[in-house]
């Protein structure tokens, strides 16, 4: 299989993963098959969208090549059907978006060097393609995006450390092995954080820890 057709099968199953995601999501929302369907999508397709105009790429990917968004249209209208009929637990929602967080996290760092894009952009654009799609699900669905939950687990940091590894090691390793390095890098840190709690530390100022109820206050000052 050549890299351009392996790119091609990664982008595809990174949308139809996302589009799982987005259907996932939408459970206990009181969301009709088109509501669905609509979250699948902007799920699939919004970080890929997002990373293409702000790269000035025209037309974007869904537009140049209708197959994505049949995938994402397909992908959802399945999960919606097959949800009905069976239970899923919650962490079967974070494994996928583990993987296509992944799968996309790369392929942005991908693209971005194949436009001869500085290294420092191409780490933003992977961060953007694997993590904008599943921001903008959050916020429709009502929760705070993966993220920026201070839960003990890391997120955006596993896209970067994917393509960090892509960007670093690229044109020294052949491109498809190094894909698959680079996604196995990223998936693998992000199951890890999930199943052991490892976390970057957390910013707090010697001798205080700021609660909620302080930020209050504060503002009520300055009123």
């Amino acid at each position: 299989m050549s890299t351009e057709q392996l790119i091609y099968l990664f982008d595809v199953a990174g949308v139809a993963v996302f589009a799982i995601t987005g259907a996932l999501a939408a459970q206990g929302k009181k969301l009709d098959i088109l509501g669905v369907v609509v979250l699948g999508i902007v799920t699939a397709l919004g970080g890929g969208t997002i990373r293409d105009i702000t790269m000035d790429v025209h037309p974007v990917i869904w537009i140049a090549d209708t197959t994505y968004l049949w995938t994402a249209i397909v992908s959802a209208v399945s999960a919606f059907i097959l949800c009905r009929y069976l239970t899923y637990p919650r962490r079967l929602m974070l494994l996928l978006d583990a993987l296509g967080m992944s799968l996309f996290a790369v392929l942005g760092a991908q693209k971005a060097i194949a436009l001869n894009m500085p290294p420092v952009i191409a780490v933003m654009m992977a961060m953007i393609t694997g993590c904008a799609g599943g921001m903008i699900r959050d916020i429709l669905t009502r929760q705070i995006p993966l993220i920026l939950q201070r839960n003990g687990e890391l997120y955006a940091t596993c896209a970067m450390l994917g393509a960090i590894v892509y960007v670093a090691m690229s044109g020294l390793i052949e491109d498809s092995m190094l894909m698959m390095i680079s996604i196995t890098v990223a998936l693998v840190v992000r199951l890890a954080s999930m199943y052991t709690g490892l976390e970057l530390p957390e910013f707090v100022m010697k001798g205080h820890k700021l609660e909620p109820r302080d930020v209050v206050n504060t503002e009520s000052k300055k009123q």
